[in-house]
């Protein structure tokens, strides 16, 4: 070995080992600002470094592998074969080839995309932080955005996928995170939400509980603006995560996220009244105070869609909880009043879309990326296919056709989630394709490792990876959708996968997994497993079977 000013020469060696290790002082504890004074950072590396030199490469390597494989082995998918052609070309010629117009499907990438996610997932979210912006893939130390984590998708977008592909463990760094900053929250929305320099202070002058901006940090900083909703949606987004676990020591860990975000809105809602369009009568409603709906529109408007769903949903979720837990039974009782007067969005008479602002008309860009006023029904389900009016799914649909099919990697990621919601395989197909389209020139569009390029500016693009778990989410809901008691199988199927499938290892809300095969569009076998719920119903090929297991337990279903 000989070192020179352009590294390290290597020369009579067959094989070489390289060991990489790196050290934090990083505690998730705000009482000691959020670092441990006796960790060393530099001796931490240098001991792992030294044990791991220390020890065979192939033992090394085969308990990396068992390790991984424990986690990558949780599901399987099959989403019919590739050509010859296909799979003896490297990955790049395939994804240009399938963007060309009238190209062959090709179900191996597509399945080789779905895992590339979970890959990223059990590598980036396992004993440590949650992953931003971009996860832990960074070339240097000044990421855009300063690789946050962005509250008004980006780190919700990042662990929709977690549950549903078999990886709930890798899901608790996201958990640990909020619990480790909720009571900095709480002290700076104390402090300082009412300070007359925000925008959406509350105009009550009451300020409870706790909120974040739309930047957070490890810190308990918070950065841009304050987002008022975002409390609401991170509290629902650890509600969901129980909900596919259906585990009450996890229920009870986020019970105090979950209630200070209430206290939140109890403090913060405003009344108004308004005119009920089928009656004419004036009634009185509670809505959101002086916000924004990202990233758009007036910054000053009042009763958004966008926090109105988002506080709907939280409100319910705290009654299922503080019930399940047996805590606050009067405070669940007055936000349940609250609840019940909450507006709730109507479709607009000029435009015929889900309103995204108390108005009949759209006040921001049509083609938008975000898709805010359709949170009720992805990834809430407030708004339902099978029990929604169908004038309010007239106005989510074209709420989608007006937004476009083509955008940022992640704003297709939840084009295609709704529109699997809407059965519409062929558009939640399209918007997975485009995703898997070749960047060039800075392009919007996969790079040859998969990671989805986000362009940033005519001459610039840069890897953010939310859309490389929105996108496999968005192929699961394609395969199987559920809400607790409802199980779907194949609601969105494309024709490019529908000869001949296999998908194992789903995650399904209230406490199952599914395993599922299908031949020429229709199912032939699924199994339900019981992880902690108990009944549900199965819906697939116009039958719907009712299920009752006991935790652990399975049964399987064929047609």
């Amino acid at each position: 070995m000989r070192a020179t000013a352009d590294g390290l020469a290597f020369t009579g060696c067959s094989d070489l080992l390289v060991v990489l290790s790196g050290g934090t002082d990083y505690a998730p504890d705000p009482a000691r600002g959020y670092r441990d004074p006796g960790a060393d950072p530099l001796a931490l590396s240098r001991r792992k470094a030294r044990a791991a030199a220390a020890t065979d490469p192939d033992a090394l390597r085969s308990t990396h592998v068992a390790d991984y494989q424990r986690l990558f082995g949780t599901m399987s998918v099959d989403l019919g074969p590739s050509s010859a052609a296909q799979r003896a070309a490297d990955t790049w010629t395939r994804l240009t080839d399938r963007a060309r117009d009238g190209a062959a499907p090709d179900p191996e990438l597509e399945a080789a995309y779905l895992q590339f996610g979970r890959y990223l997932m059990i590598s980036g979210s396992r004993d440590s932080v949650p992953m931003g912006l971009q996860g832990p893939w960074l070339d240097g130390n000044d990421p855009d955005w300063m690789g946050d984590y962005h509250t008004d998708i980006n780190v919700q977008m990042n662990y929709w996928m977690a549950d549903r592909t078999g990886l709930p463990g890798c899901f608790d760094a996201f958990t640990r995170y909020c619990l480790a900053q909720l009571p900095s929250w709480t002290d700076t929305t104390r402090r300082l939400y009412n300070d007359p320099r925000n925008r959406f202070r509350n105009s009550s002058g009451k300020v409870a509980g706790w909120a974040v901006a739309f930047s957070t940090n490890l810190y308990g900083g918070s950065g841009w603006w304050w987002h008022p909703a975002a409390n609401a949606w991170i509290a629902n987004s650890l509600f969901a995560h129980w909900e596919y676990t259906q585990d009450t020591a996890v229920l009870a860990e986020i019970y105090p996220l979950l209630k200070g975000a209430c206290e939140f809105w109890q403090a913060r809602l405003v009344s108004m009244t308004v005119t009920d369009p089928a009656t004419g009568q004036d009634r009185e409603v509670l809505v959101d105070d002086k916000d924004w709906s990202p990233e758009q529109g007036p910054q000053d408007a009042v009763g958004n869609t966008y926090a109105q769903e988002l506080v709907w949903a939280l409100f319910g979720n705290f009654h299922t909880a503080s019930a399940a837990l047996g805590r606050d039974a009067p405070l669940r009782a007055t936000l349940d009043g609250l609840r019940a007067r909450l507006y709730l969005p109507q479709v607009s008479p000029t435009s015929g879309w889900l309103e995204e602002w108390m108005s009949p008309d759209n006040l921001g860009e049509d083609q938008h990326r975000h898709l805010s006023p359709l949170i009720g029904f992805f990834p809430g389900d407030r708004i339902t296919l099978d029990g929604s009016p169908a004038e309010l799914l007239s106005g989510v649909r074209a709420l989608l056709v007006a937004r476009g099919m083509d955008s940022y990697g992640w704003a297709n990621a939840w084009r295609a989630l709704c529109w699997a919601r809407l059965k519409d395989a062929d558009r939640a197909y399209q918007l997975v394709t485009t995703n898997l389209r070749p960047s060039t020139a800075n392009s919007n569009g996969s790079a040859m490792n998969l990671l989805d390029i986000y362009q940033v500016e005519d001459d610039r693009s840069i890897f953010q990876i939310d859309a490389n778990f929105g996108t496999p989410s968005a192929m699961v809901e394609m395969l199987l959708y559920s809400r607790p008691g409802r199980i779907e199988l194949l609601p969105a199927l494309p024709a490019a996968w529908a000869g001949e499938g296999r998908i194992t290892g789903v995650g399904a809300r209230g406490g199952f997994t599914v395993d599922l095969a299908w031949r020429d569009g229709a199912v032939t076998e699924a199994t339900v497993r019981s992880t902690g719920g108990r009944t549900t119903e199965v819906v697939a090929n116009g039958t719907t079977r009712a299920v009752r297991l006991a935790p652990g337990r399975e049964t399987v279903l064929r047609w």
